[in-house]
């Protein structure tokens, strides 16, 4: 009698505690599988540029933990611009804003996002920046960054200066024309902010605004770009040289600043080499545009600006965000030292005139 009554209630608890379990297991079974349902697809064109940032695995597991699963394709800035298939994507992330406002005024996208941005630099070499100091192109700044004369050097450039006419140049006495490498201005954002800042210089540090202004400048921003020879169509290309085979054949590239802060956080034991970042002055931005095509493309945006998890991300390959406080934190920790602000920034041309540029440097390509 004692047994059974000891028993019985043992029972009930064993039931109680497996009816417990039941229902803990499928309960979270079922918020796995509404989880699993809830995570939608994402399809998006993006500028190699941010390639690595978009497929770095902490970035797409906080996109999963917020129901994304990104996939994305890479392409021109310019490319994207003139695609006809855009409504099958979800979005169109083009690096610089002139593009960005092209693709939202193509899809009637309500609004645009800039989850970060970057200024336009230029990669050299110590060897390289003394020449150019000694001959007033470069100065040293905060003892930590180096600022380039861009009226002096694009001078240069179209001059027709070759690297042996320097005085001071014997480390680099060589017959070839100071130019700096950048990609092809027909397919790549880089080259297109290069465009539009040597036409602000040209221009009599002015933004180009009339089809007047271009047409008496054109003559000069083709000559830069053609006797470049060759150009890559993705910023990934000059950099890339410039990193593996060295300053013989890439003394100065066009590059964005991320590109360079992104390589030294990710090789830190490189940075007592012979590389330097120069910046120019005048420079210009690149706003790196988020453009929505569906819904879920702008709820992608949203998280892209609004995530903590997700910008700090960004600054750590090499972009700036609105939180300039902890941009310049984390660089500072991690002993990547680069200019806090740049106080002299243009802007580009808007699209049309912009656009008006490239087709002239397009046409001067196919008549030569």
């Amino acid at each position: 009698m004692t047994a059974r009554r000891v028993l019985g209630p043992l029972a009930l608890i064993v039931l109680v505690v497996a009816v417990g379990f039941a229902v803990y297991f499928s309960g979270r079974d079922a918020s796995r599988q509404r989880a699993a349902r809830a995570v939608v697809t994402v399809r998006g064109l993006v500028g190699s540029e941010k390639e690595a940032y978009l497929r770095d695995p902490r970035v797409l597991d906080e996109l999963r933990k917020n129901g994304f699963d990104l996939q994305i394709e890479t392409s021109g800035s310019r490319d994207m611009a003139n695609r006809t298939d855009l409504t099958s994507y979800d979005f169109a992330f083009p690096a610089g804003a002139p593009a960005g406002q092209r693709l939202k005024a193509i899809v009637k996208a309500k609004d645009v996002y800039t989850p970060f941005f970057t200024p336009m630099a230029v990669a050299s070499w110590k060897t390289i920046a003394q020449i150019l100091v000694a001959n007033g192109i470069v100065k040293l700044d905060a003892g930590h960054y180096m600022i380039v004369d861009m009226p002096k050097l694009i001078a240069a450039e179209v001059e027709g200066k070759r690297w042996h006419d320097f005085k001071a140049s014997s480390a680099y006495d060589v017959n070839k024309s100071v130019l700096i490498s950048s990609t092809d201005p027909r397919k790549s954002n880089s080259g297109v902010m290069y465009a539009a800042l040597a036409s602000y210089v040209l221009n009599g540090a002015q933004v180009v605004n009339d089809r007047e202004q271009i047409a008496h400048i054109q003559p000069q921003i083709d000559g830069i770009f053609l006797r470049q020879g060759y150009q890559e169509s993705s910023s990934a290309g000059p950099f890339e040289d410039y990193l593996e085979i060295g300053m013989g054949k890439a003394p100065l590239v066009m590059c964005y600043e991320s590109q360079f802060i992104e390589y030294e956080l990710a090789h830190p034991n490189d940075r007592s080499g012979d590389k330097v970042l120069l910046y120019p002055r005048p420079t210009i931005y690149t706003k790196h545009t988020f453009v929505p095509i569906s819904d879920h493309g702008d709820k992608l945006g949203q998280l892209l600006t609004n995530d903590p998890v997700l910008q700090h991300l960004a600054v750590e390959h090499g972009f700036r965000i609105q939180d300039t406080a902890y941009t310049k934190d984390f660089w500072k920790k991690n002993g990547v030292h680069v200019p806090d602000e740049l106080i002299d920034v243009v802007d580009p041309p808007s699209y049309d005139f912009l656009e008006a540029l490239i087709v002239g440097i397009e046409h001067a390509y196919q008549a030569n």
